[in-house]
């Protein structure tokens, strides 16, 4: 969906002001129209992630919208693997629904689902990353996990849709992604990033950092 036409549809609704597109991944604004608060990008980017990381913790699906009313008015809704702010003039009930309208509607259940797997894997994955790349030399790292990520992904559906930026994976689209895909292709990563750790560590080592790593993982939970 090109973003250009409904995203300048938004503000043709009455109590909409401004809007911001977020990343999900650094927080940084990718656009942004109308009016909006200078701290717009921290309001959508903290509270998208937070509401993500609280559903996905206690086991509640994923995330349609949230609307918060205070100082600023502000519905936040999952757009292109991203969070979309809108900033409202007042609350007006079921504002979301009129904002997803233009979107294209209610996104497939599944969509979601595929989106937070992906972005429960690449989160685990990069804690790995960190914790291998410590005391390490990160230049051979970065190659090598840059090369695996085109070998891994070629022909597949991550293919140009997966890179490594300042030692942190980024996917930029699930398009059609299945679930399967998703785990196939995350466990062939996870496997590759391993197994080039046991060749620079030794097996005992890496096994401790992997474990270091399943630990802060499951103390985010």
């Amino acid at each position: 969906m090109s973003p250009e036409v409904p995203l300048n549809n938004i503000l043709n609704l009455p109590e909409v002001r401004g809007f911001a597109i977020v990343s999900s991944g650094d927080g940084s604004i990718i656009r942004r129209g109308g009016i909006t608060p200078g701290n717009i990008d921290e309001i959508v980017a903290f509270v998208g992630s937070a509401a993500e990381i609280i559903t996905e913790s206690c086991g509640l699906g994923s995330i349609d919208c949230i609307k918060g009313i205070g100082v600023e008015n502000v519905v936040i809704v999952p757009y292109n693997n991203n969070y979309l702010g809108c900033v409202l003039e007042k609350d007006k009930r079921n504002i979301e629904k009129d904002v997803m309208s233009i979107l294209g509607g209610k996104k497939d259940e599944g969509d979601f689902r595929i989106l937070n797997l992906v972005n429960s894997k690449i989160s685990q994955l990069n804690m790995l990353i960190e914790e291998f790349t410590k005391d390490s030399d990160k230049v051979m790292w970065q190659d090598y996990i840059s090369k695996g990520l085109l070998a891994l992904s070629k022909g597949s559906r991550f293919q140009d849709n997966i890179a490594l930026e300042d030692f942190r994976l980024k996917v930029t689209s699930v398009g059609d992604l299945t679930l399967e895909e998703v785990n196939k292709f995350m466990k062939l990563l996870l496997d590759f990033i391993v197994k080039k750790a046991i060749a620079e560590f030794g097996s005992t080592e890496a096994k401790e950092r992997v474990h270091r790593v399943i630990k802060k993982i499951g103390e985010k939970k």
